[in-house]
């Protein structure tokens, strides 16, 4: 199924917002690192993963990606392309990617 540019802009968009709104919740423990933090979130998310290491890899090539002036649209479709992630799945991956490893890229994801 082909996505038009805006509708892959607000899937990703929607899918930030929903983990965002998971991700702050009040007195959350302090304790929880990052990536445990991050695979609860793809867990909650029902995105399953095989092993821990390359899941939390995967992440930070979302970010690399976003480091380089890639659009949300590209990532998206790269990673989509390499993975057996739904379109949704990867647009929730991306966003629970950016606000556990690259918040600083958030604001791309709503643009």
């Amino acid at each position: 199924m082909m996505f038009a540019r805006h509708d892959i802009t607000k899937l990703v968009g929607t899918a930030i917002a929903v983990v965002a709104l998971g991700l702050t919740t009040v007195g959350s423990a302090a304790a929880d690192s990052t990536d445990d933090e991050f695979l609860r979130t793809l867990f909650a998310e029902g995105i399953m993963f095989s092993g821990k290491a390359a899941v939390i890899e995967r992440a930070q090539v979302v970010c690399a990606a976003f480091s380089t002036g890639a659009s949300p649209a590209s990532v998206h479709t790269t990673m989509l392309t390499n993975s057996a992630m739904t379109p949704t799945q990867t647009a929730l991956f991306m966003a629970a990617a950016v606000q556990a490893y690259c918040p600083e890229y958030a604001d791309q994801l709503f643009s």
